[in-house]
């Protein structure tokens, strides 16, 4: 009885991981949908973000500011899919003196994908909602501790 036990046990981890592994991959495969270039109009100018797919399991940002003729870059994203989770890492012009940032995806359901770190200043937490396939509602927030100080990002995709 005991080595049943042992091995219903050892049998349910290995499912469990199974899943986990396949739950990740159908999570980051959605994430592809950030592929191409998103617009956000303000009164100062557009603010964008430009998605690229390198492999299956990476893909990489640049967001930029554009008023006028002049753009200028702000943010360099690295998304990763490893043994370890997804990952968004953040690398932002003008904060923490240009070291990159990691924030881990804590969930994805219904199109909206939640990444956090806890232990940063601000944001503590970066959502993602795909709204349409041209559409993108995006934020970052202090988590769900401090309502209130967010900012949110509403794209369109122009290509």
């Amino acid at each position: 009885m005991r080595a049943f036990c042992i091995s219903l046990v050892t049998w349910m981890l290995i499912c469990a991981f199974v899943y986990d592994q396949k739950d990740q991959e159908r999570s980051f495969r959605e994430l592809y949908g950030l592929e191409g270039k998103w617009i956000m109009k303000t009164r100062r100018g557009a603010i964008g973000e430009e998605w690229k797919k390198i492999d299956d399991a990476y893909l990489q940002s640049r967001g930029f500011f554009i008023n006028g003729s002049d753009t200028v870059q702000t943010e360099t994203v690295a998304l990763k899919d490893s043994k370890q989770g997804i990952f968004y890492t953040s690398t932002v012009e003008n904060q923490n003196n240009r070291q990159p940032v990691s924030f881990k995806l804590t969930s994805s359901a219904d199109h909206v994908f939640i990444f956090e770190n806890k232990e940063h200043d601000f944001p503590k937490r970066i959502v993602y909602e795909f709204v349409s396939a041209d559409s993108l509602h995006a934020y970052i927030d202090a988590g769900i501790d401090v309502p209130g100080k967010r900012q949110d990002f509403y794209y369109k995709k122009v290509k």
